[in-house]
């Protein structure tokens, strides 16, 4: 059976995945974040699976836990083939980053 798990700070989540971002390369924070997927995605299709998307944040120096990825790919994994698009949750995360900014 599958543990559920939720994460109560997920905007907290995805705030210190932005920090990281611009903390690694502040002009191209989510370009930069973007090249690390692309180069991940050994398919081409645009989708990371979860061991790629954390070594892909741990690159950054966002490291996050077992649940957090769990949740993160729940979250991002829409049509739930075990991995994630790159565009929608970067295009996810740039939105809330804006929001918080306007």
């Amino acid at each position: 059976m599958e543990k559920p798990t939720t994460i109560t700070n997920f905007s907290d989540l995805t705030a210190r995945i932005i920090r990281a971002c611009c903390s690694t390369s502040a002009a191209h924070g989510f370009r930069s974040l973007r090249l690390i997927f692309n180069g991940l995605d050994k398919e081409s299709n645009g989708l990371i699976d979860p061991v790629d998307f954390k070594y892909a944040l741990r690159s950054i120096g966002c490291e996050i836990n077992e649940d957090e990825l769990h949740s993160l790919m729940k979250f991002f994994d829409e049509t739930r083939s075990g991995k994630i698009s790159v565009n929608d949750m970067l295009h996810a995360m740039r939105s809330n980053s804006l929001n918080d900014r306007r």
